[in-house]
């Protein structure tokens, strides 16, 4: 009996950790995709930003470079080998009920064409000339922008992100 109350009282602490956890800021890093003044988005479905327009992007995974996982997210997304990535910017957002700390980058696809990869994550795609955008923006999405148009390279965010929710 003493086994049995043991493993559950580790069960227990094991889940309290990790509720912990989930109370801490999450990192996503995304890359950005510019071509003869078009950026290429997809219109974000079944996660948080739902309805906006976005770029490939993610979590950041243990033991990754954010290099090596905005690459990944690139190919799990969107069937992209990116070449060259130059950093853009990092962000801090609280939005769609969530806190992430956010990096993004521009990346090389050379001639390369996106193709949805995850039909579950994205409904619509394409490429949009920056000056004409489709709204809403995910919020990474307008920092990357922002950054991409005028160098800044820190967005600090509030409680609301970039645009009121």
């Amino acid at each position: 009996m003493g086994e049995g109350r043991s493993a559950a009282k580790m069960s227990r602490a094991i889940l309290g950790a990790m509720a912990a956890e989930s109370l801490r800021p999450q990192v996503g890093v995304g890359v950005i995709f510019v071509r003869e003044g078009r950026v290429f988005l997809a219109k974000r479905h079944g996660a948080h930003g739902e309805d906006t327009w976005a770029s490939a992007g993610g979590h950041l995974e243990v033991g990754e470079t954010l290099e090596e996982c905005a690459r990944r997210e690139a190919m799990e997304e969107l069937g992209l080998a990116v070449g060259g990535l130059r950093f853009l910017c990092v962000s801090n957002i609280i939005a769609y009920g969530k806190h992430y700390v956010d990096i993004e980058f521009l990346g090389d696809i050379g001639d390369q064409e996106p193709t949805l990869m995850e039909p579950e994550a994205f409904i619509a795609c394409g490429w949009f000339l920056l000056d004409d955008l489709p709204e809403p923006l995910f919020h990474a999405m307008r920092y990357a922008l922002d950054s991409y148009g005028t160098g800044q390279q820190y967005f600090p965010g509030d409680q609301r992100g970039p645009d009121s929710d």
